[in-house]
């Protein structure tokens, strides 16, 4: 490995040249904090070695210590399971007992489900507080008890300053001649500060580790939890939503943690101040005191408020998030259907209400802290002056000592809002994480006791699966508000009222399943089949346990499998296939034999070491299904249930699968397969039927011929198309030449980027490649740019421009002048400096004390417009970018990286940033203004400012080198936490098919432990740095103390008090100020990585090309000439399309095939320009060179039938037409044409109300829930038709569109697509060659060239075409020919 390269610092040329070596895996050592010396751990030493290693060259990962056990998540987890479990069960049953009770029932006569009583059940937040303070008694108690002697400590340091100016008093009256005594009290006042330092920083490391801890105890909670959520819970809480509460609500819980201390440690500095205030100046204080409670309580009323804003905001948030998961899931579908400018508008508008709501809250919250600041001037001010109107005479130490406690009471104010506001926002999470974690629980277990007598029954018959009256049904909710908000924009307004003319309309929806009995036998080979949303899904789901049962049982004998929906892990090939289980490799090679995946592996870059991206994204529909079954296959379980596995494989493939897997190695499991293919059902033991109202008809092929009407009319369908299937990605085992040529393709295709060579014993491995696909994170290095700071002043300054700057320079200036005025006017008024009457003095004292409060509120409410305005439009610009960013950056990107953008980073940005921002301004501000202070009063005081603030520089500069790459680590390692986290909520369901929840939920806890290392970390750099600041702070009041014991510039005793009062305090705020700009450093992160996609982020070719635009009615003929055509998926790949020269004329179907690896595919990426062609060919459309267009005016007027139909979360309207472009009379044609809706039905349909228990399936109005999943494949693909229809569009492209449906829907689309589309361009991608047969000429692509290009019946009659050998492949006869001329 090379030598890290030595970093320049201020300090290096006091440090040694050698650079430290980057630590090895096995030579890391554990945290240190538990093993450190009493010493090491007061001062934080602990951390040199760290520190040391990061000043010299960058920190890496491995840097870092790894955790002890008690500080992993497994083990507080238990500690806190151990609590929670026991109350929860308690309290559900209480909650039942009360609500049979209020029925007058008992526990066992009740009528009502456990559910149904459940359904309001939610744990009470403060019991749950409790449980977390109790899992982390010691640690959270002791921090606190560490935080109340710290502000002992400052509240009691006042005592010595009196004593300091009474002896400055003596002294100038030449009554003291003892300097020692003097000097004694100075040391006193610098040690006190010391202690105050050391206790705060411990309590605060504590606190906030106690936090990350509690955040990573609800993170696993929430994860568990999503394996066990009902239907309804996933109703109520999507994906998207559960990964706001995690990105977002979490964090506040875990900062509101480390603040909350402020508020419960309050009353003790409060009352000993008050106490003491009360001894110092008499009654009078006490009005003084009572305006501060008075104060105390306001602000205490504003909470409410501040909650509601809260509230509102995050409504905002969970929908924001919720749009953009849904861009990045269907990215490529946006693109196809530039959709981009209505999406990023419905964002843009939703992020603008949301930070107006941010914004409304953090004026309040600030006028609220500029009340607080100024509290003690006002306090001291009342109290003054009742003192005055009383006339008793007090000393000048009476006085400043007890402005010094004011402030002492002021800085723990300060901290109350903070604490308030945080902690109304941690409460709004918990209760959204106890609102999620108590939604409906999975429970389908039956009763025992029955279950057992029907496994006796089934051991002596033989069967292994058996269902007994039992009924299942989809759980389906109504939309949610926001949804039908959404929907109801556009309801015409007689679709809302009731039509008597209704009451004959039956129901459309899927019914569910109704009395279902049946009985299968061990070894047995079932074929489910029926018409497509008959439900044959649904029964393998059912049998599954995936579907709620409403009655009757389902008992098993042996393991059982659902091997469904294939989503894939961002993974191997092989770990996807092993997923977990132990590696044989035996079976393995069996396996890939079987699922006929071994051409596959040879054709990947990097064998079955290839990286495949999220969501299987670089496979084809055909590889990702094999993959799927081979994962099923590989976990060897005894029943497996198969849901239409073969739809996207080729015949070839297909008959193989049967072969070698389903009747070979599979051959003595039970299998229920679920399929369309009819051509499958001669092999099958027996056939279940669906017939389409919920009931199953379960026999032989020939008894169901004999009785079932239903199914003898789907078998007439497939009578001729017996082998016909398939000639997808062309599953099968080539060999030659041609394999070369396709390895290249498709290494292309995985685009792939080189890292570290993987190893293993796999025969399917390259050596020569890795096969990794997603990229590493850029991760900034040292200094954030200052062109960073600069963007986001840019962008903050809105309306005011450049002039925001000196107006915030003025008004900060202006603030901290009347503040420190203030107190310096109260040191003339005791003096008499000026021969006026005391009216003068007090009218000047009221008035610098009321301009304070104004000009302060002034300063933060420009401050909250800067921050919320950069916040929002740097997240809309991010937007705006991320919609133009070419495909390739979308498939080597993963999901969970960019949402961490728009979840954690923006939350730091619109709630973080702003407060510490704040901070910043006001304490420097202070500091500078105390500094100067203390400069004209002691003018010898200056020669200590350069030394002191070159240690503080120094001291920063060391520890931000190392703080800021732990911080930007931990940023990094919890980008994996949110993508693993994001990848197990979309695979649940596989997840829980293979009883896999331990392996995923282990692997989170890993991630989380990996961040905390550093995470930990974070908050030790910061105390250690604390800690150095709070010594020089306490050199500084030693300075001022001992030049005012010296009487070197002989001040008075009121200029004394003055100067010491503020000094005091300098240390607070001197690491305070410190702590919020390394702080913002950190948190200039999140700014950096937005601005980086909101200006940096690579981009497609232009949008909109304004003197390019097509005319309106182009493409008029829909004519396509492709001339020299070459195209690369990236600069420097091969070309997937070389030299490709054709003319298709207007209105033409063009059928488009060839084998895996061809360039099908690549043809429609070079039509919509998802890549960009070489230069030198250029594709026409009407005569118009569509390289010169803008990507908007091309894609808009094209349109596309994908392989994979994607829906929308909402409703069918909104999925056929998502911005409203359209009237509803098109939409309803659409469906009608498209066969969704029967014609004769249609005006029935139309006048349904929205609560109509009969809604039409295909109602505009009818609920479509997340992916769409409460649609079969097939339906899903109806719908894009219905899309396609909607659109108008002169050329249509067909990809694949017809792979997930049975022959007879298969040929209603063809009907419809050719009289429909009778008028239009289409070139289809074939997938079943019958399909394309009667088109107008069939395109044959080999290697990414033209090898045929004729009409069908002259290419099939050539025996030397590629064409005719697929024909005789497929079972294509020359009967099939409509055109034969």
């Amino acid at each position: 490995m090379s030598e890290p390269p030595r970093q320049k610092r201020i300090l290096s040329w006091a440090l040694s040249k050698k650079v430290p070596p980057i630590t090895q895996e096995e030579d890391r050592l554990e945290y240190p904090f538990k093993r450190a010396n009493i010493l090491s751990k007061i001062f934080f030493s602990w951390l040199d070695p760290l520190l040391h290693k990061g000043y010299r060259r960058t920190l890496e990962p491995e840097d870092l210590w790894y955790l002890t056990d008690e500080l992993k998540l497994e083990h507080y987890y238990s500690v806190f399971l151990a609590q929670f479990e026991p109350d929860l069960a308690a309290r559900r049953e209480a909650h039942l007992e009360a609500k049979c009770k209020a029925r007058g029932e008992t526990f066992e006569t009740s009528t009502v489900t456990e559910d149904e009583d459940l359904a309001d059940f939610v744990y009470p937040w403060p019991k749950f507080g409790l449980i977390l303070l109790k899992t982390f008694f010691r640690q959270y108690v002791g921090a606190c008890v560490l935080k109340t002697i710290g502000d002992l400590a400052s509240t009691t340091a006042p005592l010595l300053q009196k004593a300091l100016i009474n002896y400055v008093t003596k002294r100038a009256k030449g009554l003291e001649p003892n300097v020692g005594t003097g000097v004694g009290y100075a040391i006193g006042c610098a040690l006190f500060v010391t202690l105050e330092g050391l206790m705060v920083n411990h309590y605060f490391y504590h606190a906030m580790v106690t936090g990350s801890q509690v955040k990573a105890i609800l993170t696993k909670f929430m994860l568990e939890k999503s394996f066990r959520q009902t239907g309804r819970s996933r109703h109520d809480f999507p994906t998207g939503k559960v990964n706001s509460i995690m990105g977002t609500d979490l964090a506040r819980i875990d900062f509101a943690i480390g603040f909350l201390p402020f508020l419960f440690c309050f009353p003790v500095p409060a009352i000993v101040s008050i106490v003491l205030l009360i001894i110092n100046i008499g009654p009078s204080s006490l009005v003084g005191i009572a305006i501060f409670f008075l104060a105390l309580i306001a602000l205490g009323s504003t909470i409410k408020r501040l909650m509601f804003f809260r509230l509102r905001a995050n409504k905002f948030t969970d929908g924001r998030v919720n749009l953009v998961k849904e861009l990045l899931k269907n990215f490529k579908m946006i693109k196809y259907y530039s959709w981009e400018p209505s999406y990023v508008k419905n964002i843009e508008e939703t992020r603008t209400a949301e930070m107006h709501n941010v914004f409304l809250m953090q004026i309040m919250r600030n006028i609220m802290v500029a009340f607080a600041i100024a509290l003690p001037t006002v306090c001291s001010m009342i109290s003054f002056l009742v003192l005055y109107g009383i006339n008793s005479s007090r000393s000048v130490a009476d006085i400043f000592s007890s402005l010094t406690l004011f402030q002492v009471l002021a800085m723990q104010l300060i901290m109350v809002p903070l604490a308030l506001a945080s902690g109304s926002d941690a409460l709004i999470g918990i209760r959204r994480v106890l609102e999620f974690v108590c939604s409906g629980d999975i429970d389908e277990e039956d009763s025992q006791v029955e279950l057992s007598l029907i496994k006796e029954k089934m051991e002596s018959s033989g069967s292994v699966l058996r269902v007994v009256n039992a009924s299942f049904e989809w759980e389906t909710f109504d939309a949610d508000e926001e949804d039908i908000a959404s929907t109801n924009e556009s309801v015409s307004e007689n679709e809302r009222k009731p039509d008597p003319s209704l009451e004959g309309l039956e129901s459309t929806s899927f019914p569910g399943l109704n009395n279902i009995n049946l009985d299968i036998r061990k070894g047995e080979f079932v074929v489910v089949t029926g018409l497509i949303g008959s439900g044959k899904s649904s029964l393998l789901y059912a049998l599954s346990g995936f579907m709620h049962r409403t009655q009757g049982h389902v008992a098993t004998i042996g393991d059982l499998l659902l091997c469904g929906n294939p989503w894939i892990q961002n993974a191997t090939v092989k770990d996807n296939i092993s997923f977990g289980m132990p590696f044989d490799q035996q079976k393995y090679d069996n396996v890939i034999h079987a699922c006929s995946l071994e051409a596959d592996l040879d054709l990947l870059p990097a064998g079955d070491h290839t990286e495949v991206g999220e969501r299987g994204i670089t496979l084809s529909g055909g590889q990702k299904a094999r993959l799927n079954l081979a994962r099923a296959v590989y976990a060897d379980r005894d029943i497996i249930l198969l849901d239409d596995i073969l739809s996207a494989v080729d015949a070839r493939v297909g008959k193989h699968i049967m072969d070698e897997c389903l009747l070979g190695l599979l051959k003595d499991k039970t299998r229920l397969l679920a399929t369309h293919q009819l051509s499958l059902i001669s092999a099958a033991d027996r056939v279940i039927f669906l017939n389409g109202d919920g009931s199953i008809d379960v026999g032989t092929t020939a008894e169901l011929l004999a009785r079932n009407e239903g199914f003898t009319k789907l078998m007439e369908f497939s009578t001729q198309e017996k082998n016909d299937t398939t000639t997808e990605s062309g599953e099968a085992a080539h060999s030659g030449p041609e394999l070369e040529d396709e390895k290249e393709l498709i290494r292309i295709q995985t685009l792939t980027k080189s890292l570290a060579e993987a190893e293993s014993n796999s025969d399917y491995q390259h050596k020569d490649a890795d096969g990794v696909l997603m990229q590493l994170e850029d991760r900034a290095v040292n200094a954030i740019e200052l062109g960073v700071y600069g963007k986001y002043l840019k962008l903050g300054a809105g309306a005011f421009g450049i002039g925001i700057i000196p107006l915030l320079l003025g008004l900060v200036a202006c603030s901290v002048f009347c503040s420190l005025f203030t107190n310096t006017w109260l040191t003339f008024w005791t003096e008499k400096k000026f021969d006026r009457s005391n009216g003068f003095f007090i009218g000047i004292y009221v008035m610098f004390t009321m301009l304070t409060i104004v000009f302060m509120v002034l300063e933060f409410s420009l401050l909250v417009y800067l921050t919320n305005t950069a916040s929002r439009l740097l997240n809309i610009y991010a937007i705006r970018r991320l919609m133009h960013v070419p495909m390739s950056f979308m498939d080597t990107t993963p999901m969970g990286r960019i949402l961490n953008r728009f979840t954690k980073d923006t939350d730091v940005l619109d709630n973080e940033l702003p407060e510490q921002i704040r901070l910043l301004v006001h304490f420097t501000g202070t500091i500078t203004g105390i500094l100067v202070l203390c400069i004209i009063y002691l003018p010898w005081f200056a020669i200590s400012v350069p030394i002191l603030a070159f240690c503080y520089i120094a001291c920063a500069s060391y520890y931000q080198a190392s703080a800021r790459e732990v911080k930007r680590i931990e940023a990094l390692q919890r980008s994996f936490v949110y993508s693993n986290f994001n990848e197990t909520l979309q695979g649940m369901e596989v997840i829980t098919a293979y009883k896999a929840e331990k392996r995923f939920i282990a692997r989170n806890d890993a991630l989380i432990d990996k961040m905390n290392e550093a995470y930990y970390l974070t908050f030790a750099n910061m105390r250690w740095l604390s800690i150095r600041i709070d010594v020089l702070a306490a050199v500084l009041v030693l300075i001022v103390s001992l030049l005012c014991v010296m009487r070197v510039f002989h001040i008075s005793p009121a200029s004394v008090g003055l100067l010491l009062s503020y000094t005091l305090n300098i240390a607070g705020m001197m690491s305070m100020l410190l702590n919020v700009s390394t702080q913002i450093e950190n948190e200039m992160n999140s700014v950096e990585r937005l601005e980086y996609y909101g200006f940096r982020v690579v981009q497609e070719a232009p949008f909109k090309i304004s003197e390019k635009t097509p005319p309106p009615e182009w493409p008029h003929d829909g004519r396509i000439q492709f001339e020299n055509v070459t195209l690369c998926y990236r600069q420097g790949l091969p070309a997937v399309l070389k030299n490709l020269n054709m003319d298709v004329k207007g209105a033409e179907k063009i059928g488009i095939c060839g084998r895996t690896g061809a360039g099908k595919s690549s043809i429609m990426t070079a039509l919509y320009r998802l890549a960009e062609m070489e230069s030198g060919g250029r594709i026409l459309i009407d005569d118009i060179d569509i390289s010169t267009l803008g990507l908007h005016d091309l894609r808009s007027r094209l349109s596309i039938i994908p392989q994979d139909p994607v829906l929308f979360r909402g409703s069918i309207r909104g999925n056929l037409d998502p911005f409203h472009e359209h009237k509803d009379e098109l939409l309803w044609d659409a469906l009608r044409r498209s066969g969704l809706i029967e014609g004769s039905k249609l005006d029935q349909v139309k006048h349904q109300t929205l609560d109509d228990e009969n809604l039409h399936k295909f109602h505009l109005g009818q609920n479509v829930e997340d992916d769409g999943t409460n649609f079969s494949l097939g339906e899903r693909q109806l719908l894009a038709l219905a899309r396609a229809l909607v659109r108008n569009s002169k050329i249509l492209i067909l990809d694949e569109a017809t792979s997930s449906v049975d022959y007879e829907t298969d040929s209603k689309i063809q009907t419809t697509i050719s009289t429909e589309f009778a008028g239009c361009t289409i070139m289809c991608i074939a997938h079943r060659l019958k399909t394309i047969v009667n088109y107008d000429r069939i395109l044959v692509l080999d290697k990414g060239e033209i090898s045929e290009f004729d009409k069908p019946w002259a290419l099939f009659q050539d025996e030397s075409t590629i064409f005719r050998q697929m024909c005789n492949k497929s079972g294509v006869v020359a009967e099939d020919f409509e055109k034969q001329n």
